[in-house]
């Protein structure tokens, strides 16, 4: 009897611990993905459609399923797709040459993982700029015990940019260093705006340093979206509770939120549930996921806008029923002035843009108010490791980096399983970057000590610093980077590597290509009554071929030119070094120089030629308007001694100027600008 009892017990407890493995809830999903056309403002544009849906549906489980998901690649190019914030196997993580080869075109993909979490997340293309295009969709996974907030409504809002520009032209458009963007969102910054603004010190000072212009926004574009709409309605009753699950799937777009019907409140950050937080007005970067509930009030359709960062425009949720009442608008960024001050939360200097009303009213992300609804400290025993990483950038040239390095085989960050990891971000950039780290949460230290929150991706203000931690409890490979997606095209990303464990033979065999420098070209020529002049530059992050000429024919006996083939190696965006020829009607000469940018933004080129000839150069550029601007240069040279030219541009589009200029040996003259 006492052997039966004993069998049972066994049994029963060997049930307990092996039922619900076995007999855990499959959920399964098949995603095709294709081209389809949309027309969100007026053009019919080819977009990349999930289950001919942009957004892709959204994808539901219950903690503790399995995820049996079939993605199929329609198209003919290949791609990918990433689980954001989702903790999974390594191999499942979607990540072309970190985790997984492409998906290429005509393959299924199956992907298969434990679900141990829950909250809201995401899933998107991890292929070249495909997410802009609308490969995107939202994740939401209910706790097992139920919501810890309940509410009587649940909605998804996914946010979004669209453009109707191909994406690899405004990367190449970036690439060479046009102020196009700025021009046609009306944020060129020039002198008479800095004096309108009161801010030509600001400017000055700025100019002293060598910092380029503040930006908020790399890219222009031309439609924001909730659930691929402009604007979208909730229908809900006075009264209710509505949960709504926002996930940030824009490609290079900061969102602020605001409800019209007053205060939301902040349940979870990331798939994370916070102890529960008011608040009026929030930044939202790029990549993250909020749950805010918010009480629909009586009498109206109340608006929750998602205005876009840079002020360019906004998407619309309107809940409840009956007349509108709309949500206030965001101030614009005054992107002239800005205020150094202490951040004493993190006891590191920060930078604020005022806005053009009084009042903080374009706060930052809500960190500082999030707290953790348990404790969320990493393991005493485990040894700590710090690396520091700096964000750096050159906008003239679009580079991003970590450490002024952009992405290789050389910067791989290398780390322990069982250790705790502590990442110190340091912005020296004059723009926001989210920060995504894969296959792992962090601790945002942000004040709230044994509480702090947990995320997968944080915001780092300009000139700021956050710092952020973590327990190595993966091995492997898993990707860090900035979720801009173009500042990550541009270099703005790490390997995070586990040492313990090396790398499987079929990524190994084809990790080289997640290190590949594209390179980009660009012309910029003149034609004038005088003379031309202009510029060919084939390029990478590091190397420039380059040919340069200059051409005239009037106040001469003949016709004189002078080219310049050279070769630069980028050092950093104050430093290069080169070599090359010159050609002249009197001569061929080898060339080997540096430039250097000095205070105020002023380029200066010295070189030395192969007969021993030095020749010292200054040129700088101010833009007096939006559209005009002045440029001078000037140099000397121990053969030819002096020459200079002082002259003038009106932008007319992306591609054309108006131009003058008066040249010391060619005269006067006026004529077109070019550029692709």
């Amino acid at each position: 009897m006492k052997r039966l009892i004993y069998s049972s017990f066994l049994l029963l407890t060997l049930t307990g611990i092996f039922v619900p493995s076995c007999f855990a809830g499959i959920v399964e999903y098949d995603l095709n993905i294709n081209y389809k056309t949309l027309n969100i403002t007026g053009k019919n544009v080819r977009a990349m459609a999930l289950n001919d849906s942009v957004p892709g549906p959204t994808l539901r489980f219950r903690e503790g399923d399995i995820a049996r998901i079939r993605f199929k690649n329609s198209m003919d190019v290949a791609t990918s797709v990433h689980w954001h914030g989702i903790l999974l196997p390594y191999r499942q993580d979607g990540v072309p040459y970190v985790a997984n080869p492409p998906i290429e075109p005509g393959e299924t993909k199956a992907f298969e993982f434990p679900i141990k979490q829950s909250g809201t997340y995401w899933f998107h293309s991890h292929t070249g700029l495909q997410e802009q295009r609308g490969v995107y969709g939202s994740i939401v996974i209910t706790p097992k015990e139920g919501e810890r907030v309940s509410s009587d409504k649940d909605e998804v809002i996914v946010l979004s940019d669209w453009t109707n520009e191909n994406p690899n032209e405004i990367l190449r458009t970036l690439k060479s260093g046009s102020d196009y963007y700025s021009l046609k969102n009306g944020t060129m910054q020039s002198l008479l705006g800095a004096a309108k603004e009161g801010a030509l010190m600001d400017v000055t000072k700025r100019s002293l340093m060598r910092m380029p212009a503040m930006d908020v926004s790399d890219v222009v574009y031309d439609s924001f979206l909730a659930n691929g709409k402009e604007e979208t309605t909730i229908l809900a009753k006075p009264g209710e509770k509505v949960r709504l699950r926002f996930i940030n799937s824009a490609t290079a777009t900061y969102f602020y939120l605001q409800f019209a019907g007053g205060p939301v409140q902040i349940v979870s950050a990331d798939g994370k549930d916070v102890q529960p937080v008011n608040v009026n007005r929030f930044l939202m970067a790029i990549a993250e996921t909020y749950d805010l509930l918010v009480t629909v009030p009586e009498n109206g359709s109340y608006e929750f806008r998602a205005t876009a960062q840079d002020g360019s425009g906004h998407t619309s949720i309107f809940i409840g029923s009956g007349k509108r009442i709309l949500a206030p608008n965001v101030p614009e960024p005054n992107l002239y002035k800005m205020k150094m001050s202490m951040n004493h939360g993190a006891g590191k200097k920060m930078m604020n843009m005022d806005s053009k009303n009084a009042g903080n009213e374009r706060p930052l992300s809500p960190y500082k108010k999030l707290r953790s609804v348990g404790k969320s400290t990493l393991p005493e025993k485990n040894p700590t490791r710090e690396v520091v990483l700096t964000l750096t950038g050159d906008m003239e040239r679009y580079i991003w980096s970590i450490n002024g390095e952009i992405i290789s085989a050389d910067n791989v960050i290398r780390i322990r399983h069982g250790e705790n990891v502590k990442f110190i971000l340091i912005n020296k950039t004059m723009m926001h970057h989210p920060m995504h780290l894969h296959g792992h949460f962090f601790r945002v230290l942000n004040g709230q000590g044994d509480y702090s929150p947990l995320k997968h991706t944080v915001d780092v203000p300009p000139l700021t610093t956050q710092t952020i931690e973590f327990e190595a409890d993966e091995y492997n490979d898993w990707f860090f980077h900035c979720h801009i997606l173009y500042h990550a095209r541009a270099g703005m990303a790490r390997v995070v590597s586990y040492e313990d464990k090396e790398l499987d033979m079929d990524l190994k065999k084809i990790r080289h290509k997640l290190y590949k420098d594209p390179w980009y070209s660009t012309i910029t020529a003149t034609a004038q009554s005088h003379m031309t002049d202009g510029a060919a530059v084939f390029s990478n992050s590091k190397n420039i071929l380059s040919t340069t000429w200059q051409v005239g024919w009037e106040r001469v006996d003949k016709t004189e030119h002078d080219v310049e083939l050279a070769y630069d190696r980028y050092l950093n965006r104050f430093f290069n070094v080169f070599a090359g020829v010159n050609f002249t009607n009197d001569y061929e000469r080898g060339i080997f120089g540096m430039r250097y940018l000095l205070p105020f933004n002023v380029d200066s080129t010295v070189r030395v030629d192969s007969e021993g000839e030095f020749r010292v150069e200054l040129e700088q550029g101010l833009q007096l308007t939006s559209r005009f601007g002045i440029f001078g240069d000037v140099e000397y040279d121990t053969e030819s001694k002096e020459e200079w030219l002082l002259g003038g541009k009106y932008i007319l589009s992306k591609n054309m100027a108006l131009t003058g200029q008066y040249h010391s040996d060619f005269g006067a003259g006026a004529g077109m600008e070019f550029r692709y």
